[in-house]
């Protein structure tokens, strides 16, 4: 199974390189700034499509290596709301996927499995336990958005981010930066079901960004084991121009 994963996922990402996706600023029509945490692999969706309404990338991976290009700047290190090195819990599914800042809260789906096993895809739910077991705890340096953006002079319009649960320590980490001019959007993935010890659920994460004046636009299905995860995008209200234009198209909306 990994293996046939494995080479559909090169599959994939060989078409996208023939027809050009994944090339940023292409035909010189880049506007976007792009923040990505959690940016395994190439672009996320839909932006590995629209890549040529992206000028510039910063992304955040603390298992990836640090790169620098004339765009694209990746950055080895987590994001959190303070300057600490903290345990990163390394599971057991696909190539790490699902490792987390948070330990799985196989209590809950213990306690609940009657119920959530009949929600998203089946087979998910029959390998939660065998997937979500502990592999090894990794130790890694976290530090904030706001501290590294201190040292960065391009503007970026768009954060997004995909970190299995830290969402509201990384908005909290980056106050200043989302209290300025230059985020216009967010693109956060937000969990409805406590699928790990001390997340932040959706409606919690959803009142903060609400009270820093970002508006939802935009939801997508229901994904993940027992479909406990949306990814959400929302607007800065009032927010106009030619970049909230850019994302307007990139999105959809």
């Amino acid at each position: 199974m990994r293996l046939l994963e494995a080479a559909y996922r090169y599959a994939r990402q060989a078409i996208d390189r023939a027809h050009g996706y994944g090339v940023i600023n292409r035909g010189g029509r880049g506007l976007v700034g792009l923040i990505d945490v959690g940016s395994v692999g190439p672009l996320p969706t839909p932006w590995h499509k629209r890549s040529d309404l992206l000028s510039h990338v910063l992304k955040f991976e603390p298992r990836d290596p640090r790169v620098e290009t004339s765009r694209v700047v990746s950055i080895d290190t987590a994001l959190w709301n303070e300057t600490a090195t903290l345990p990163f819990y390394v599971y057991a599914g696909l190539a790490g996927h699902g490792s987390s800042m948070f330990r799985e809260n196989a209590d809950y789906v213990r306690a609940n499995f009657d119920a959530l096993r009949t929600r998203g895809p089946s087979h998910l739910a029959k390998t939660w336990f065998e997937r979500s077991r502990l592999d090894h705890i990794e130790e890694i340096h976290c530090t904030t958005l706001d501290a590294v953006l201190a040292d960065r002079p391009d503007p970026y319009h768009l954060l997004k981010i995909d970190a299995q649960g830290a969402e509201r320590q990384i908005l909290e980490g980056a106050a200043q930066y989302l209290s300025g001019g230059d985020c216009m959007a967010l693109h956060l993935e937000l969990f409805k079901l406590p699928l790990y010890k001390g997340i932040a659920l959706r409606p919690e994460v959803e009142e903060i960004v609400d009270g820093m004046g970002f508006s939802l636009v935009k939801e997508y299905p229901p994904h993940g084991s027992f479909d406990s995860q949306n990814d959400c995008v929302f607007l800065r209200r009032g927010a106009a121009g030619p970049v909230v234009d850019a994302i307007r198209q990139a999105y959809g909306l």
